[in-house]
């Protein structure tokens, strides 16, 4: 009796310690499985000229970022994508912003990378960072430092990021004080932040699109791009929860893009938008740009490029939603041969059925008295851009019923 009494026990024990452990390995998988993306900015190449080309040298570079959706752990995405040699840095930590560069002590934490504190980044290459414990709140902005002690050379980097980045000399990773830091309209090797988030969070919609994705004439450090005014619809719905991914690059065109202008469209669909974390669906707006710097494009030359971009996205399993070209009458590059040109596409985009939904921004902000011009309450002053009213009303035109079923 005895005998089976010590067999019994010592199977219990046994099956506790291998059942803890199973259940650990059980719980990290889950985590594994359920990121998803909260931020991503895309990265370009290094301009021949300017801050991005210099690159850092003993400098600490504060990244100000807004997440779309809460998590209470989260991971950073670093990118070398367009560095010539590889990118050391030396030391990471994020913590809870305020008031521009200035952070919340409590609430700074290191960062790091298998372990260590350093990370070295192989030229074209990116690298996660290890998950920590972090409150990531969708209504506070994050801070995320990067130190870097050896000359970088030319950076992989996001101009025109509609929010100050804060540089420094020296290593001020976890300095609260913001009269050191310089400012700087980009942001650098920063391309993505996830979280775990709460189980109601379905997944990720990448907006890929070009300057008005971007924000460009919106107000700076205010978060009031369209995507961003998107998340906050999503964030305020009850049965409908989504994360909003900007991939969206100042001047970027489809079909042929200069280095300045980021990759086109379709040559970086694989890196900006499928390969972000938790990605179910794609909204995709653009076009215009093509067709204002090259007039000879005649509507089928844009159209095969959006089929093409469709045709991608539906082999990856993912739903495509096709956003109308906006009016852009009295801009610098208008002309009624491209404005014809918009018209036909948007035509195609309306009525072609390639898309899984479509959104008629151009009937949302186009003046119903001279519809090639955009409405003056909703125009930037530049006759091309939305100024913040245009860009919220562009949120408001997304019909969130089309994402019900993630």
């Amino acid at each position: 009796m005895k005998r089976l009494l010590y067999v019994f026990i010592t199977f219990i024990i046994i099956f506790s310690i291998y059942g803890i452990r199973e259940w650990q390995s059980s719980s990290e998988v889950h985590d594994k499985g359920n990121w998803i993306g909260t931020w991503t900015a895309s990265m370009q190449s290094p301009f021949e000229d300017g801050v991005s080309h210099k690159g850092f040298e003993n400098q600490t570079i504060r990244l100000i970022i807004h997440p779309q959706i809460a998590g209470k752990k989260m991971r950073i995405r670093l990118a070398n994508t367009f560095g010539s040699a590889p990118l050391s840095i030396k030391q990471v930590h994020v913590a809870v912003s305020k008031n521009g560069s200035e952070i919340i002590p409590e609430t700074d934490q290191q960062v790091t990378f298998g372990g260590e504190q350093e990370v070295t980044i192989a030229p074209g290459k990116k690298e996660f960072s290890d998950p920590i414990s972090f409150e990531v709140n969708s209504q506070e902005e994050l801070a995320v430092s990067l130190y870097v002690d050896d000359d970088t050379g030319p950076t992989t980097w996001h101009p025109h990021s509609m929010q100050n980045t804060y540089i420094s000399s020296g290593n001020r990773v976890s300095d609260t004080n913001d009269s050191t830091f310089k400012k700087e309209e980009a942001w650098f090797w920063l391309d993505g932040v996830d979280v775990i988030p709460n189980p109601s969070v379905k997944g990720a919609i990448v907006v890929l699109g070009s300057s008005i994705a971007n924000g460009n004439h919106s107000t700076l450090n205010a978060n009031h791009r369209w995507p961003d005014f998107l998340a906050k619809r999503f964030q305020d719905t009850s049965d409908i929860n989504m994360s909003v991914l900007n991939a969206g690059i100042s001047a970027n065109q489809i079909i042929n893009s200069e280095p300045k202008k980021g990759e086109n469209a379709f040559s970086r669909l694989n890196r900006d938008v499928f390969r972000q974390t938790g990605v179910k669906a794609v909204i995709l707006h653009q076009g215009l740009n093509d067709i204002r710097h090259h007039p000879d494009y005649n509507p089928e030359k844009i159209i095969e490029r959006m089929s093409e971009i469709i045709n991608a996205t539906h082999d990856q399993g993912l739903k495509i939603y096709g956003g109308t070209l906006t009016p852009f009458k009295g801009s610098g590059m208008y002309t009624s041969k491209g404005e014809k040109t918009r018209q036909e596409v948007n035509d195609w985009i309306r009525n072609s059925g390639e898309f899984d939904g479509v959104i008629d921004f151009d009937k949302t902000l186009r003046d119903p008295e001279d519809p090639e011009r955009f409405l003056p309450k909703y125009d930037s002053g530049d006759h091309l851009h939305p100024n913040d009213a245009g860009y919220k009303i562009m949120a408001e035109t997304v019909d969130l019923s089309y994402f019900k079923s993630f």
